[in-house]
């Protein structure tokens, strides 16, 4: 990493601060189009059921419906809804086969939203019902509903393993096991998805709130059949995506709408469509079985988790596939083997949700080592410590050595801060309202290389002035990615951070970029920025260098002037050396490598055992980053990323009933945390310079949420010797759990008896 940095490193405002702050910003549900039409969708009523007849006319007779299409006016062409280069393709832009409540059945397009809505009631159609199944291990079963052709609706089966498992438990003087089941998160963005289409002279464009433009590019050209430079994607500002609008579901049917009517066509979702239509986090299983020796040492670990990916596959396979290599991975096992199957039901379909299978894994094996760390009279900080991967150690995701580690670190920072020699002595186990702390690690990817081939494009234009432009498709979901990618593009080229400006996502004018998503934006995306500022620093200083009549070498950028560094006292303005060309960096990177990033998280919680109420006092994460860009935006992400994790933790729960509909698809019913829930955190920055990554930079968009599960039902554990190994750990679930530790009730146990009083509803 250079020396001296200037702007790298410092909390300077976001540069969308202004458009956000004063309400200019537009956001996809805010698009608009003069003669646009409107369009809404009739979702399927039954989870897995054959269309046999669908009559459409009487809705089209309704004055001011434009046109209705069925799976008879669409493409017949799979797709993968999430990653266009990953298998299965399973999926069509609508079919004669629904398999969840809400898929999409037909759709209309009106001159206004009311004329729309009244326009499906019109819809008459006739299902022949099929049997379905949502739990993943009857889906499995043989002869159950068979979802897709999939045998035992199993999308895929992935492993990971090393030594010999056998004998390492043979080995072992404890064998711990242990199964944990997580829930099913909804994103909940404050924006809903929307999109708009407009289909004229052969050529599509797309205004939509994606977080992949180029991906949304390349699956539009792939089922409609129209060449990538006929489409054109514009992203808008984007109110929340954490994964859900990486998914590619209604884009398609706004351009069938568009190219069908002749006319522009919008479509906005319900709040209850983007809880029942869009996608979620995967419900999984996590089976333990954990051979340990006297010391502590693991000898052998056997990880078997089953993955709920709901009615299509979507990122299910990848999403198995990086929980082979990544919590597993962070604690030393000689003996290994890690089996995943991915599972169809009939349900909403599972995809990519901020953290990517990492929460899920991390809340079994964190739990998992605590209660360990309990039999063996070891303090859970010192087993950590003792089992974690170290520096010179390889990296399972890449399989080649680690060049950056911050995670010992992590570990003692995260403990001292919260006080963790202390409190842990401290346990509270007499009062009614007990206290206790609790930790986890996690381990996470930074970008998805080299399973994916992941490419980011940046341009980098020097004007006459001497500002800069940075051309790039980076998406900004919140992150914060333009101003980062900005301060990066200022300090290589030795600009001042006011003189650079980034352009908005429009795959019309920018080059490829792979969208945001897994952590990676800025450390790819940052790294094409900085080697594109760094070829039109070179151009530059070529040209200064022959007007100066002096090496390039002794020429350098500081706050937008060209200097000698020794001797001669002259210098130049980046305008004046530019004159009345231009400069233009280009870089497109691909990255071979993956950089691990590591953190630790520990809480304090106080817990009624009299009710079962969780109440967080204090959370503390401390997370390894290389190199923080941009502080504040950094502690942003962590704080934003812990309140994320204490709602899947605590209270986040998507429910199906028995026939797969959603029974709390609104912000009443599904509850996410109030700023008053949230307790005091701290964030905490680990620097461990990554030499791959843009001034030493690597992810941090993910992990903080990763380990919070773990770490508060191990402070709860901790304070009331009461284990939940079931997500979310709502205070009924506490309370049976704390029942059934401290009074030998069996768990079917009805809760009004124990508490001794009339209220039911204790959660």
């Amino acid at each position: 990493m250079r020396k001296g940095l200037t702007i790298v490193g410092k909390p300077v405002p976001k540069v969308d601060g202004p458009e956000l702050a004063t309400g200019s910003a537009v956001y996809g549900y805010d698009v608009k189009i003069p003669n646009m039409l409107h369009a809404k969708i009739l979702g399927s009523p039954h989870a897995h059921a054959m269309i046999k007849k669908i009559d459409v006319s009487t809705a089209e007779s309704l004055p001011g419906v434009k046109k209705v299409i069925t799976f008879k006016d669409v493409p017949k062409v799979s797709f993968n809804p999430g990653f266009y280069m990953v298998d299965p393709k399973d999926k069509f832009i609508m079919n004669e086969k629904v398999r969840f409540v809400g898929e999409p059945v037909a759709v209309v397009a009106a001159v206004d939203e009311d004329t729309a809505e009244e326009a499906l009631g019109l819809i008459e159609v006739e299902y022949e019902v099929l049997p379905a199944v949502f739990d993943p291990e009857e889906a499995m079963k043989p002869g159950g509903p068979k979802i897709h052709e999939a045998e035992r609706n199993l999308v895929a089966h992935i492993t990971n393993e090393w030594g010999d498992i056998e004998a390492g438990f043979k080995k072992a003087d404890y064998i711990f096991e242990n199964r944990y089941t997580t829930s099913r998160q909804a994103h909940a963005p404050i924006e809903p998805h929307a999109c708009l289409a407009t289909y004229e002279l052969g050529k599509l464009t797309i205004w939509s709130n994606t977080q992949v433009p180029f991906q949304l590019r390349h699956t539009l050209s792939e089922t409609l059949g129209i060449p990538q430079n006929r489409i054109r994607v514009i992203t808008t500002y984007i109110g929340g995506g954490f994964g859900g609008k990486h998914e590619i579901i209604f884009e398609p049917i706004c351009a069938i709408l568009s190219m069908k009517t002749g006319k522009p066509v919008k479509l906005r979702l319900t709040r209850e469509e983007v809880f029942y239509a869009t996608t979620t986090r995967h419900p999984c299983i996590v089976e333990l079985k954990t051979g340990i020796k006297m010391d502590g040492s693991i000898a052998a670990r056997h990880v078997r988790v089953i993955l709920n990916t709901g009615a299509y596959a979507s990122h299910g396979p990848a999403v198995a596939g990086a929980m082979s290599t990544r919590e597993v991975g962070l604690y030393r096992s000689p003996n290994f083997k890690f089996e995943a199957d991915v599972v169809y039901t009939n349900s909403p379909i599972a995809a990519a949700f901020r953290g990517y299978g990492n929460p899920q894994q991390t809340f079994a094996v964190e739990s998992q080592l605590d209660d360990i760390a309990e039999k063996l009279a070891i303090d859970p900080v010192e087993l950590r410590l003792k089992n974690v991967i170290q520096a010179t150690d390889i990296y399972l995701w890449t399989r080649s050595k680690m060049k950056s580690y911050g995670l010992k670190e992590c570990i003692t920072k995260a403990a001292k801060t919260i006080d963790w020699e202390q409190k842990a002595k401290d346990r509270g186990r007499d009062e009614i309202k007990k206290r206790g702390v609790g930790i986890a690690c996690l381990m996470h990817n930074t970008g998805a290389a080299p399973f994916l081939k992941e490419v980011s494009s940046a341009i980098v234009k020097v004007n006459q002035d001497g500002s800069v432009q940075l051309v790039s498709g980076l998406v900004d979901i919140g992150q914060g990615i333009s101003t980062t990618a900005v301060q990066i593009v200022a300090e290589e080229l030795g600009v001042p951070f006011k003189d650079v400006v980034i352009t908005r996502p429009d795959t019309e004018f920018v080059p490829l970029d792979r969208g945001t998503y897994a952590s990676g934006t800025l450390y790819i995306g940052g790294e094409a920025a900085r080697r594109a500022a760094a070829d039109a620093k070179q151009q530059i200083l070529t040209r200064a260098a022959k007007t100066m009549k002096v090496k390039i070498s002794d020429l350098d950028i500081k706050d937008g002037y060209i200097s000698v560094k020794r001797g001669l006292k002259v210098k130049k303005s980046v305008g004046e050396v530019v004159g009345e060309e231009q400069i233009i960096g280009r870089e497109t990177f691909a990255p071979s490598e993956n950089a691990p990033t590591f953190g630790a998280q520990t809480v304090e919680v106080e817990v009624d055992t009299e009710n079962g109420e969780v109440r967080i006092l204090k959370l503390v994460y401390a997370h390894d980053l290389g190199k923080a860009i941009n502080p504040a935006i950094v502690e942003g992400q962590i704080e934003g990323g812990a309140v994320m994790g204490l709602g899947y933790t605590l209270t986040e729960d998507f429910v199906l009933d028995g026939e797969g509909r959603s029974i709390n698809k609104n912000f009443t019913d599904y509850k996410i945390l109030h700023a008053t829930d949230i307790p005091e955190i701290k964030p905490i920055i680990v620097e461990s310079k990554e030499p791959t990554g843009p001034f030493s930079a690597k992810g941090v968009g993910e992990p903080s949420l990763v380990p919070t599960a773990g770490a508060i039902a191990n402070a709860i554990y901790r304070a009331t010797g009461a284990r939940v190994q079931d997500l979310p750990l709502t205070s009924q679930k506490v309370f049976m759990a704390i029942k059934k530790t401290h009074y030998n009730k069996p768990d079917g146990e009805d809760i009004q008896e124990a508490l001794g009083k009339d209220e039911t509803d204790i959660s």
